[in-house]
């Protein structure tokens, strides 16, 4: 999460109270679900203790976009907002564009570690294929000019061997918000793919 470099009234979390917070779209992990879990775990409720405004960009994706994290990054520049929800790695392409002069913002706090890539199969998927699919994933190299392309469009540099406890955090973040109700169906407001 990032706040204008400007002296200013967030210095840190609690300095939420009161102010409007900037987010991507409401299915973005990395935009949405997990910075607003973060911020409950510090005491803050979005929508009581502070003001969310989202960038609906991209619904549907389930965060695989920037969109609404880029207009995000606008309005804090813009002064609409007194932080904005990105992920580092846009937070760079945002002072490389010029989205986010550089010097311009700094950051207020960051979320824990989270997976956020998988390939999941069906209990009916063939072993032989599924062990040959897993052999073809883990073998992309980065280094390789013909799959860095490929490694790019999910913003990885490696597939690594499946596991689930990476998950806890957005686990957290749909329970929290209900995103989900009990039979995994979408019941977050506004949301419309």
């Amino acid at each position: 999460m990032c706040c204008p470099a400007r002296p200013g009234p967030s210095r840190s979390c609690s300095d939420l109270r009161g102010r409007t917070v900037a987010t991507g779209a409401v299915d973005s992990p990395q935009a949405t679900l997990l910075p607003l879990e973060h911020l409950r775990r510090y005491g803050l409720q979005p929508g009581t203790d502070f003001t969310v405004r989202r960038f609906d960009v991209g619904v549907g994706l389930h965060g695989d976009h920037v969109g609404g994290e880029r207009d995000a990054a606008r309005a804090l520049i813009a002064g609409e907002v007194d932080a904005a929800c990105v992920l580092d790695g846009n937070h760079l392409l945002f002072t490389k564009e010029g989205v986010l002069p550089s010097g311009s913002t700094r950051l207020l706090t960051t979320t824990d570690l989270y997976d956020h890539c998988n390939m999941t199969v069906t209990g009916i998927a063939d072993p032989s294929l599924l062990a040959r699919f897993e052999k073809l994933l883990l073998s992309m190299s980065y280094a390789d000019p013909a799959m860095r392309p490929l490694l790019d469009l999910e913003g990885l540099t490696s597939w690594e061997p499946g596991r689930t406890d990476g998950y806890n955090l957005l686990e957290s973040a749909v329970t929290a918000s209900g995103f989900y109700d009990g039979t995994g169906r979408v019941t977050a407001d506004e949301y419309s793919p």
